[in-house]
């Protein structure tokens, strides 16, 4: 294993930051999420020139058919700028189509993600637990040659803005995965109000969403041992976005302590500061390194990925939710305005700490994955 970034990898940080930097200063990010909208298409179109809507599709439809790693290289930055772009679920629906799809089914989706014509999404979630095969309540019943897809649906990353839903449904026993256009008569998507606008979801409803046989992907009820890998993929990336927003709160605490005055001195000088400042940056990077493995895992060495992604996201949401707060915290009096953007890190990782599993869900897993062996 070589613990050491490609210069390829390099340059695309490198350039992920400009773009960013550029394109969604923190200014634009508060703005936008005082009167969250549908996202920039024009923007997403600029990513998808970039190649990143393709990064992980194969080279066979048009993508780069680079690996995990790369992948979170990409979405720590992306989580650095608080960047409320769906890569992530899109990526998460590309692994989804070249895991379980046929031909057909990704040579019709897959080059349009690609171009960035389409944005993707898959809805596995009905509640807020770390879901099972068993709690997938969503039902998808026979109509001659078509499915009839019922349920609901809760917190489907980017579900507002998705163009294509892959919505786990339960058929006879067994869970299925169907690839469903959103505007597909029945389904109802409705935005929700969380704590941090800048990870839009929204809630999915299915009434009686009838769909051709054909857009199940895969064998009729073989998808959830995919969905489980899927869910730890997710877990993963998102857990590199934490990190990126960690950093990115760190710095700008430190920034801060360098600059603000008390008793003829920059705050940074005091101990009280200094030791918080540095906590924060042990917590962080204990995370960073965690997530670089379990993203290297994930391309080449599945059997550790459940304990990996557990761990990686653990430590993660704990990074974040003291990162924010101890941002907020030595910003002082103005770290709790609403100009100060320290709070839309903190924001960020409230929501973060409990979306796929708190961190004592995650413990407890691996306690579970180490118990069996």
């Amino acid at each position: 294993m070589d613990f050491g970034f490609t210069p390829e990898q390099d340059e695309l940080r490198s350039q992920a930051r400009r773009f960013l930097d550029a394109e969604l200063p923190l200014d634009r990010i508060l703005a936008w999420s005082s009167d969250p909208a549908r996202i920039d298409r024009g923007l997403w179109k600029r990513v998808a020139d970039l190649g990143w809507t393709g990064l992980t599709v194969p080279e066979a439809h048009g993508g780069l058919g680079l690996g995990a790693v790369d992948l979170i290289v990409l979405l720590e930055e992306f989580g650095r700028s608080l960047c409320p772009l769906p890569l992530a679920s899109t990526d998460l629906a590309v692994a989804a189509l070249t895991a379980l799809g046929s031909d057909a089914q990704q040579a019709a989706w897959l080059p349009k993600i690609v171009s960035g014509d389409v944005v993707a999404t898959v809805a596995i979630l009905e509640t807020s637990d770390v879901p099972t095969a068993d709690g997938i309540a969503a039902r998808a019943a026979a109509r001659g040659a078509d499915v009839a897809l019922g349920g609901t649906k809760l917190f489907v990353p980017d579900g507002q803005h998705a163009d294509l839903l892959l919505i786990a449904a339960r058929e006879a026993d067994s869970v299925s995965l169907f690839a469903v256009p959103a505007d597909t008569p029945g389904v109802t998507v409705t935005p929700l109000v969380g704590v941090d606008a800048t990870k839009p979801a929204a809630e999915i409803k299915l009434a009686e969403a009838v769909v051709p046989a054909s857009s199940r992907l895969g064998a009729a009820g073989g998808a959830w041992p995919t969905l489980a890998r899927l869910l730890d993929r997710q877990t993963i990336t998102h857990a590199a976005e934490m990190v990126g927003a960690a950093d990115a709160a760190l710095r700008m605490a430190v920034e801060y302590a360098k600059v603000r005055q008390q008793f003829g001195s920059p705050i940074g000088r005091f101990q009280g500061v200094k030791h918080r400042c540095a906590e924060m940056l042990c917590d962080v990077e204990s995370a960073r390194s965690l997530v670089y493995f379990a993203a290297w895992a994930l391309d080449s060495s599945p059997e550790q990925v459940p304990t990996y992604a557990a761990m990686a996201k653990a430590l993660a949401s704990e990074a974040l939710d003291q990162a924010g707060e101890e941002c907020v915290q030595i910003h002082g009096a103005i770290g709790y305005t609403w100009e100060c953007h320290a709070h839309l890190f903190y924001k960020r990782g409230r929501q973060s700490h409990v979306w796929l599993g708190a961190p004592d869900e995650h413990y407890e897993r691996v306690m579970t994955v180490l118990e069996q062996r």
